[in-house]
């Protein structure tokens, strides 16, 4: 029997969600939300991109203290670790280490650091990811996404699923369920189907028939 391949929402987008389907064995095709950006067939759009572009320091550029835990700055100031975050789009828990207001508003390598006006006082952050599973399969969801064979195949689920959603929470103002409990959603679910494929019928039998 040939293994079916899910083809799931952009917004399903995450490490846990990529790491149970692993854990059920079922094989999975979720993007994530820059794929669209990475898309060959938009590389135009680079030569409507002004070329002028200010580079600012990378995580490349600052060094860490492991003794203290900290960042140095290129300027030499200290960029202490503030807390933990969690960013479901990419999947990952970061570390975030930042520097002070006070000390970034004087320094002079603030417009090569802070991508911000200069006439406001900001900070600079790093944001370190941790690596919470053996295997990062955010990564490979992103790679896989980007093969044509599989960005093809999701077209298809964009052009066949998506139009349906629209039409039955646009045209149809089917927008959200009045019912609780799976049971009960489900029975309405089914019969907001049931309007959208009679719907579907109406044009076909009516040229059929001469309804």
């Amino acid at each position: 029997m040939k293994k079916s391949l899910v083809l799931a929402d952009i917004a399903l987008f995450s490490e846990d969600n990529l790491q149970e389907a692993k854990r059920r064995n079922i094989d999975v095709l979720i993007p994530d939300q820059q794929f669209r950006k990475r898309d060959p067939n938009f590389d135009d759009r680079k030569k409507y991109k002004t070329t002028n572009v200010k580079t600012y320091f990378g995580i490349e550029d600052f060094t860490y203290n492991k003794k203290k835990d900290c960042y140095i700055c290129p300027a030499g100031e200290t960029l202490l670790y503030k807390c933990d975050i969690e960013f479901k789009s990419r999947g990952t828990r970061v570390k975030q280490y930042r520097s002070t207001k006070s000390v970034c508003s004087v320094c002079p390598l603030k417009g090569q650091c802070i991508n911000r006006k200069s006439g406001k006082s900001e900070f600079r952050a790093l944001f370190i990811a941790q690596q919470r599973y053996d295997e990062n399969l955010s990564i490979k969801m992103r790679d896989k996404i980007d093969n044509l064979a599989y960005r093809e195949l999701y077209s298809r689920r964009m052009q066949i699923i998506e139009p349906v959603f629209a039409n039955i929470r646009h045209c149809k103002h089917m927008d959200r369920f009045t019912l609780r409990t799976q049971k009960k959603v489900n029975i309405q679910w089914q019969l907001f189907a049931i309007v959208h494929n009679m719907w579907k019928c109406i044009k076909p039998l009516s040229l059929e028939f001469g309804i």
